[in-house]
């Protein structure tokens, strides 16, 4: 039986009596109850409670539709799921619009395994050199791992790891690693279970998987993301506001390209990326991460992966440090030079965020379409030498 106070759902989202048949498909005729799930920008997800269990019902929006492709989504999803990485996919309908899988209950985090998520870099600084009392900045509580969000763009990234005497800035203005400053581990987390040592353990666990039959580079997502967009644009009467974003990323493209110049050049081989392990896809169980939403997944840069977390996470600089270190340490598929192509890898998860904004904008209501727009004004300024 469906319970009458559940939360109701958002406007974008499905009735909740248009689900029931649904769920029956899917085998789940005894509901007891629906609520929406917060978080997805794509898509909506609803929890379902019945006697046997809790599920996920996801409805997939048909604008993601152009971003990836349903099968390739369902196979990387299905692999993550049986190395224990994600939660099972169960049920799929015939035309894709919906899935099913399991639910799991994401175990909160004690924030005292993290530096404060709302430090400064320079308060951040001198906690790790003792210069101010830490204290100050735990608060022991419980949180959410998405309560960890934090958008930080490569100067960010860049200004962090300089207070650490680890990077300077060449004459080209672009942020680089000073050769003689090799990433060295500053301090190690205190607890095992740390948000920084999590995310490491989960990252090198994604290295390993076998990449399967898609791929994509960073170029080549680029160039299609752009020419997707002027496609929109030629054949579509887009709002001015809509054309006006669109201008701002066509002054940016020699940047593009250099970015994306200096990442090829320290690939060696690409490697299974989910691409998208910001705190809201990431589900903490038993003091391990699991992965949903695996739209994005393909084999790609091994940095893709570790720009996302630098960029999403609420790390202090010594916590990048010691990630980025870490990762990298030995790593199979990238030269010894990748580190000093960090910035570039967090610039360009931004940059694909704002072509994300305005192809998600150009698919949607107009009254949805703003808010795209809104997302794309957020991830802008995150671009370095963006105007």
């Amino acid at each position: 039986m469906l319970d009458v106070n559940a939360a109701k759902p958002y406007s974008a989202g499905e009735s909740f009596n248009a689900l029931l048949p649904i769920l029956k498909r899917a085998g789940l005729e005894q509901v007891l109850s629906i609520c929406e799930l917060s978080g997805g920008l794509s898509n909506n997800n609803y929890k379902i409670t019945t006697p046997a269990g809790s599920y996920v019902l996801r409805v997939n929006a048909d604008a993601a539709d152009s971003f990836c492709t349903r099968q390739q989504e369902r196979f990387y999803w299905q692999q993550l799921a049986q190395a224990k990485l994600a939660p099972a996919l169960l049920w799929v309908s015939d035309d894709e619009r919906y899935y099913l899988s399991d639910f799991i209950e994401s175990d909160l985090i004690d924030s005292d395994f993290i530096e404060s998520a709302v430090a400064s870099v320079a308060e951040c600084a001198a906690i790790e050199h003792n210069m101010i009392d830490s204290e100050r900045f735990q608060r022991k509580r419980f949180i959410h791992w998405s309560a960890l969000e934090r958008q930080t763009s490569a100067a960010d990234f860049v200004l962090g790891q300089s207070s650490l005497g680890i990077l300077h800035h060449g004459d080209s203005q672009q942020a680089c690693l000073n050769p003689e400053l090799r990433l060295m581990p500053i301090q190690q987390d205190k607890h095992p279970n740390s948000a920084a040592n999590l995310l490491l353990e989960l990252l090198l666990q994604l290295r390993e998987l076998p990449t399967g039959p898609y791929a994509i580079s960073i170029t080549e997502q680029w160039q299609e993301y752009h020419q997707q967009m002027l496609a929109y644009q030629a054949s579509l009467a887009l709002t001015h506001d809509w054309s006006e974003r669109v201008a701002k990323l066509l002054n940016i493209q020699i940047d593009i390209r250099h970015w994306c110049d200096d990442l090829a050049a320290c690939l060696i081989k690409p490697q299974f990326c989910h691409r998208d392990l910001n705190p809201h896809n990431l589900l903490l169980k038993n003091n391990r991460l699991y992965c949903i939403d695996f739209e994005y997944a393909t084999a790609s840069h091994p940095l893709c992966e570790l720009a996302v977390v630098l960029a999403t996470h609420a790390l202090t600089p010594a916590q990048q440090n010691e990630l980025v270190t870490q990762y990298l340490s030995d790593h199979p598929y990238v030269t010894p030079h990748a580190v000093a192509a960090v910035p570039a890898a967090i610039d360009m998860y931004w940059v694909f965020a704002c072509y994300w904004a305005l192809l998600m904008a150009a698919q949607t209501e107009t009254s949805r379409s703003a808010d795209y727009l809104a997302w794309f004004d957020c991830f802008w300024p995150l671009i370095t030498q963006a105007s």
